[in-house]
C-alpha cells in the first residue's frame, strides 16, 4: 500500500487488535446497519471501552453522557448519583484505526505499508531499513499509515454484562469454527457447544482488560461505540 500524506484532518485514532482488524476488513464499507462481506467470517461494528469512574465516586454511581441517562441493568440499593463521564468518541466522529504494522520496500525502493492482520508470513523478509523483520505495535502507527476508517453512529453506556449475543457477534467474535443458528427465543448460539456468543466475548475481554482491574466478573460500566466502516475517500 503506497504511503499517503497526512493532510492534517481532525480524525481521531482508535486501536484495534489483529483479530479485530481482520473483522473490520470483512465489514462492508458505507453500509449501516453493518453487514459482513463474507457471512461465514466475523465482522465488527461495535467496540466497548471502560467508562472509568472517578476514584471518589459514591457507591451506586452511574455514568451518563451528555443528556443520555443509561438504563439501569444492575440496580443497587440506595440513591443513584449520576456522574458525567466524558467519552472519547461522539456520534459523527470520524476515526482512523491503529493496527499492528510495518513499513515495506519494493524492488524499486518505493516504501509501502504492511499489516499483520493480512496474515502474510514475513519471517524471511527484511524491513525498509534492512534490519530483520519485526512487526510494530499498533500504538506507534502514524496517521498516514491507516487503511481502515470508521464513522461513529451510536454511543451509549451500559454494564459490560448487559451485552447480548447479537451484540457480541457485532464485536467480531470469531465463529469460523462453527456456524451460528437462531433458536426459538431469537438469540444466537454456537451450535457445537451450545454456549452463547457472550461466553467467548468474555474470554477475549479478560485477555485485554483483566489485568487492568476491569475483568468480566467485575462488570464495569462501559461506553458502547457503534460505527460504520467508511471508504478512505469518505473519511473526512
Amino acid at each position: 500500500m503506497p504511503l499517503k500524506k497526512d493532510k492534517g484532518d481532525c480524525m481521531k485514532p482508535i486501536i484495534f487488535s489483529i483479530r479485530e482488524a481482520q473483522a473490520l476488513l470483512n465489514t462492508k464499507p458505507g453500509v449501516w446497519p453493518a453487514e459482513p462481506i463474507d457471512a461465514s467470517k466475523p465482522y465488527k461494528s461495535q467496540t466497548r471501552r471502560v467508562a472509568v469512574m472517578p476514584k471518589n465516586a459514591p457507591e451506586g454511581s452511574v455514568p451518563f453522557i451528555n443528556s443520555y441517562i443509561p438504563q439501569i441493568l444492575y440496580p443497587q440499593p440506595g440513591i443513584y448519583v449520576y456522574l458525567r463521564v466524558k467519552q472519547r468518541y461522539e456520534v459523527g466522529d470520524k476515526l482512523w484505526v491503529r493496527e499492528t504494522w510495518q513499513k515495506g520496500l519494493t524492488e524499486d525502493e518505493e516504501r509501502y505499508y504492511l499489516y499483520k492482520a493480512d496474515g502474510e508470513d514475513r519471517s524471511d523478509w527484511k524491513s525498509s531499513n534492512g534490519h530483520s523483520f519485526s512487526w510494530k505495535p499498533s500504538v506507534h502507527m502514524p496517521r498516514n499509515a491507516a487503511r481502515l476508517f470508521l464513522e461513529v453512529k451510536e454511543v451509549r453506556v451500559e454494564r459490560l454484562q448487559g451485552i447480548t449475543d447479537a451484540d457480541a457477534l457485532c464485536e467480531g467474535v470469531d465463529i469460523n469454527y462453527c456456524s451460528v443458528k437462531k433458536i426459538a427465543d431469537g438469540s444466537l448460539k454456537f451450535c457445537d457447544t451450545d454456549k452463547p456468543a457472550v461466553f467467548y466475548l468474555a474470554s477475549l475481554w479478560d485477555a485485554v482488560n483483566g489485568k487492568r482491574g476491569y475483568s468480566w466478573e467485575s462488570n464495569p460500566w462501559v461506553f458502547v461505540y457503534e460505527f460504520m466502516r467508511v471508504e478512505e475517500g469518505n473519511k473526512r
